[in-house]
């Protein structure tokens, strides 16, 4: 009697443990879309900014991104708004078209594709969560910023970034050509 409850009890610490492992992974994989040939255009066409790594299961740079990646997922998605990282294997029959429509050469290859995949543009950037975090909320940011007070210069000029300043007066522009001989 004392062996089958043993037997019970190990057998329901064995069952918990595979099911808090099996939860840790799909909690850490829910947040990079899984995408194919069937859905690529439909998804890619709803946002604004989607990064897609193209892959394959064999390769060995892929499944060392892999975690990272996921990783920089689970962040992203917390952002307002929320940047989408998604995936693609390259290396499936049906998606290689896919991949031969974006030139993939080499895997794993991370594509930044913008206005429902209008504009597509090569993740240059690092390979590491935190990096892949950084880059693209960069990547993502405003590529300008009214500044509309000198607290507000002042505050971006201590962050020694490169900064392109443009004024115009509507008003001078105009005058300029009205009074133009």
């Amino acid at each position: 009697m004392a062996s089958r409850v043993s037997f019970g009890f190990y057998l329901c610490v064995l069952l918990s443990v595979t099911l808090a492992i099996s939860a840790e992974e799909s909690e850490s994989k829910e947040h990079v879309l899984t995408l194919d040939h069937s859905n690529f255009t439909d998804t890619v066409s709803k946002h604004d900014f989607i990064i897609v790594e193209f892959y394959a299961p064999w390769c060995g740079h892929c499944k060392n991104l892999a975690p990272q990646y996921e990783k920089a997922a689970s962040i992203l998605s917390s952002e307002d708004p929320p940047v989408v990282l998604a995936k693609v294997d390259a290396n499936e029959e049906n998606n290689r078209e896919l991949a031969s429509e974006y030139e993939i050469k080499g895997f794993p290859t991370l594509k930044i594709l913008r206005n429902g995949g209008k504009s597509v543009q090569d993740y240059k950037g690092p390979r590491e969560a935190d990096g892949i975090v950084e880059y693209l909320k960069k990547q993502r940011g405003p590529a300008s910023a009214e500044i509309k007070s000198a607290d507000e210069a002042s505050t971006l000029l201590g962050e020694n970034k490169v900064f392109i300043v443009s004024a115009s007066c509507p008003t001078f522009v105009f005058r300029c050509f009205y009074d133009f001989p």
